[in-house]
């Protein structure tokens, strides 16, 4: 039997507003509804957090994946793609309660002979790779018959679960300790009913807004051969035109840790990934020199596992319940002198400034046709760009709030 999987560094998702993201897939098949549930249920049964929901321990300060015997997956289908963002839009605009739905929403559409899906996860159940691999393995399994196998789930727990030297440096743990001590002396924590009342009132207030963006196969291309002349990546290259565009210095990236962490096991579900900011101040306006500097700002920071770990230690030392109470002390819907330091001043919730890119990278897969991530539209970003690319075409998807 699978061993309890607790909510640590995941629980930074938890009371926070629209911590969900999508993955739309296009499949080279027929749609059979029939087929489809049965291909959920076999996820779900080699995947135990397809199967849970969020439950209290028994101390009532500790959460944990509740393992039930079926599928928790919820599944709706649509007449027509034409709905998709409604639908998409609909989730943004209520407070998704994990402790009595599943972490993981999926809509056919079946219209202009196409057959597509669109997966949604509650991010407490993974960080965008486990939804790219969700979908994959759906796609396998659904086209090819590739049946699923069984991962035990295994998620971060101790600051020892990191890479070395991935500890605070002195100044941040003295912050995060004061922070912890000033919360406890507050002698108050959020209950989650007056979360989801607040989150109510403010997705009436913060409609979100989503484009998307699909580049076409000369574009691609010539964006991969400037990248091999000029040795840089993709991503140093979309980031240098967000930080032209924009006039920004700091996008926040995503990084996948997976092969940095020992406790990670193929194909579980979960938070591997970190996030970086990436400043970079200099004033050029060509879009090649600025993405020659990001790339060594990038590569710098990569290889020092005290910056790339930052957020993650963060989230292991930080009180759980004053990590639930930081988005919404940020964004003034809760009175905490120690949630507003840790969500306003740590987090950005109070005043967003920040984008942030996060790119999945490429999959080559025969069973999906076409895919696009939309990214979680997080309070604490402006703009957040969700890219991938599938059998070598790349999609793109910005999420913001109408108000930025």
């Amino acid at each position: 039997m699978m061993k309890r999987q607790y909510i640590i560094t995941e629980r930074a998702h938890f009371m926070c507003p629209n911590m969900h993201f999508g993955m739309q897939v296009e499949l080279p098949a027929e749609y059979d509804r029939d087929k489809v549930k049965e291909t959920l249920n076999r996820m779900a049964k080699a995947h135990p957090f397809l199967r849970s929901v969020i439950s209290y321990d028994e101390d009532g300060t500790r959460l944990y994946y509740d393992v039930k015997d079926a599928s928790m997956v919820s599944f709706v289908e649509r007449e027509s793609m034409d709905t998709m963002w409604e639908d998409y839009k609909v989730i943004s605009k209520c407070e998704w309660n994990p402790f009595v739905n599943g972490l993981l929403k999926v809509y056919a559409y079946t219209d202009k002979g196409q057959f597509t899906l669109l997966f949604v996860a509650h991010h407490l159940l993974g960080d965008g790779k486990c939804l790219l691999e969700i979908a994959k393995e759906f796609a396998e399994c659904y086209v090819q018959g590739i049946q699923p196998n069984y991962v035990e789930e295994t998620l971060i727990r101790t600051i020892n679960d990191l890479p070395e030297k991935s500890d605070l440096a002195g100044i941040s743990k003295l912050l995060i300790k004061q922070a912890n001590k000033q919360w406890k002396a507050e002698e108050h924590c959020i209950k989650y009913e007056e979360y989801a009342e607040f989150v109510e009132s403010y997705a009436k207030n913060h409609p979100v807004h989503f484009e998307e963006h699909c580049m076409v196969d000369e574009e691609y291309k010539n964006m991969i051969q400037l990248c091999k002349k000029n040795e840089i990546t993709i991503n140093d290259l979309l980031m240098a035109h967000m930080y032209i565009k924009t006039g920004t210095e700091k996008i926040i990236i995503a990084v996948d840790i997976r092969e940095k962490l020992a406790c990670y096991r193929k194909g579980a579900y979960g938070n591997y990934a970190s996030a970086m900011g990436i400043v970079c101040k200099t004033k050029n306006t060509e879009v090649i020199k600025k993405a020659k500097k990001v790339h060594k700002i990038v590569r710098k920071q990569m290889g020092n596992n005290r910056k790339l770990m930052l957020v993650l230690a963060c989230y292991l030392k930080l009180e759980p319940t004053l990590l639930d109470a930081a988005a919404i002390a940020g964004m003034g819907g809760f009175e905490s002198k120690a949630g507003v330091f840790v969500g306003g001043g740590m987090f950005g919730f109070a005043s967003p400034q920040s984008y942030s890119i996060t790119n999945l990278g490429k999959i080559q897969c025969e069973s999906i046709r076409s895919a696009m991530f939309i990214p979680p539209a997080s309070p604490a970003a402006k703009c957040t760009l969700g890219v991938v690319t599938v059998n070598d075409k790349m999609r793109l998807c910005t999420s913001s709030y109408e108000k930025n």
